[in-house]
């Protein structure tokens, strides 16, 4: 018998409270995830995400669990990298003495790119560029302390990692996320064989969702709710479904907010839970 995920328990609870709806665990043994009582609503729950990613981004989480050495620095720096980039559980580790070594050459910024065009040329930091090439990083920046860090205060490196890319709006994550959806013909499968009137797909997003998808619904700026130019504001554009789809639900898992279609337009979601729980799932 299959039991309940913690995701799509989440689901259930925010499409049963926007639509004032039961729904019934469903998927013993195959099939929908969730059936209405009354059987005309069928709920199928998934997610689009790249689970390579997803191991960097969990293996990035135990760098700062073990030690660091090196040379302490003089200050705190930010370094970008690629969720994709290999050995993150050590990342921190290995890249912490060579920003010793760019601060000690009386630097404070780095960009991948400039850098490249250093080592063609043979420039006197070539050999340290090349390493901070090789240890993927696309850019580190000095964050100078203004008076608030105490006398106890260790300066380190905190890394940042991303997809990388840009992301043009809220209607171009709707054309990605129709591609994505339509690869993952088994939801449309099993909304088709559920005989309901509605078959609503519900889609997790999160960290690991292509950019270009989960920005629109991120905290990052601009902001998913902007209603200037910026694009990232509801959609405009209807999505492109499977007819076994008549509801399509997406919501970013750390931020709780998210779209719902319902055949003929958008409208804005947030998980209320996560004001409860007191920050992100």
């Amino acid at each position: 018998m299959n039991q309940e995920r913690p995701d799509e328990r989440r689901a259930k609870r925010i499409i049963m409270r926007e639509l004032g709806i039961s729904l019934d665990h469903a998927d013993k043994n195959g099939g929908v995830d969730y059936r209405s009582p009354d059987a005309t609503i069928a709920v199928e729950v998934t997610r689009v995400t790249d689970e390579e990613v997803r191991k960097g981004l969990r293996a990035w989480s135990e760098s700062d669990k073990s030690p660091i050495s090196g040379p302490p620095l003089k200050t705190c720096w930010l370094v970008f990298t690629s969720q994709t980039t290999p050995g993150l559980k050590t990342y921190r580790q290995r890249v912490h003495p060579l920003i010793a070594q760019l601060e000690a050459a009386g630097l404070e910024e780095f960009f991948d790119q400039q850098a490249g065009l250093h080592v063609l040329q043979g420039g006197e930091l070539a050999e340290l560029f090349k390493k901070l090439l090789i240890t993927k990083v696309e850019h580190a920046s000095a964050v100078p302390h203004t008076g608030e860090a105490g006398p106890d205060h260790v300066h380190r490196v905190f890394i940042t990692v991303g997809g990388g890319g840009s992301a043009s709006g809220s209607d171009e994550a709707v054309a990605l996320l129709s591609e994505s959806l339509a690869a993952k013909t088994d939801n449309a499968v099993k909304l088709s064989a559920s005989g309901a009137d509605q078959r609503h797909l519900f889609v997790w997003i999160d960290g690991a969702t292509p950019f270009d998808i989960e920005r629109a619904l991120s905290h990052e700026a601009p902001s998913w709710d902007d209603d200037g130019d910026s694009g990232f504001g509801l959609p405009t554009r209807s999505p492109t479904l499977d007819p076994a789809i008549t509801h399509l639900w997406v919501m970013h898992e750390r931020s709780g907010r998210g779209w719902r279609w319902d055949g003929a337009s958008w409208r804005a979601l947030e998980d209320l839970s996560l004001e409860h729980e007191g920050g992100d799932a």
